[in-house]
């Protein structure tokens, strides 16, 4: 279970960081047909970190909804939490 936990806390923050890559997955896929909005490309973008997560704790046997779930919340918030603390600890 901690390590399905951990595998939401990367999905969770490699989300960011994999958008650029779907953005140009989609346009090219959809031929810039359709355009998404920067919120509906950023949730995407999470469902694929989340997915990739699932089936990941899936094949090392060790799934579960609920871990991958707090796991990718932690992972959503944790930078902005870091981010506010270190703002704290300098000013």
């Amino acid at each position: 279970m901690l390590g399905t936990f951990i595998l939401g806390i990367v999905a969770g923050f490699a989300a960011p960081y994999a958008e650029p890559h779907v953005k140009t997955a989609i346009e090219g896929a959809l031929l810039s047909d359709a355009s998404l909005s920067a919120v509906e490309l950023r949730l995407f973008a999470f469902a694929l970190c989340l997915l990739a997560a699932a089936v990941l704790a899936s094949v090392l046997g060790d799934g579960g909804a609920l871990a991958i779930a707090l796991g990718a919340a932690v992972g959503v918030f944790a930078p902005r939490v870091l981010e506010r603390i270190q703002q704290r600890r300098d000013g």
